[in-house]
């Protein structure tokens, strides 16, 4: 495959304008962008307590295979709720909403 000269700016500028035209794709977007930030949060949170995902699962009470569907997003299917708590709370957190300003 050949090299494509490709330029972040303009493309950046090209998707915002799209989103742009069309908020329901915007708001799907942001929605996915979220989710996206969210498990890489997760990810670094085990990370910087230097568990592997294999020594995680024992406190966890997960899978690895969980615990890596959970911070990748690979499968079809997002994760229930509980198994979300499990996870959190094996990290010494807890999840909280907050009204946004």
């Amino acid at each position: 495959m050949p090299f494509v000269k490709s330029n972040p700016a303009e493309e950046l500028k090209q998707l915002n304008a799209l989103l742009d035209s069309d908020p329901k794709l915007r708001k799907k977007f942001e929605a996915e962008q979220k989710e996206f930030e969210f498990r890489i949060m997760l990810s670094r949170l085990r990370k910087g307590k230097q568990i592997t995902q294999n020594k995680f699962q024992e406190t966890a009470g997960l899978t690895q295979q969980a615990i890596s569907r959970i911070e990748r997003g690979t499968g079809e299917r997002s994760p229930t709720l509980r198994t979300l708590i499990k996870y959190v709370d094996a990290l010494g957190y807890e999840l909280t909403l907050s009204q946004k300003q």
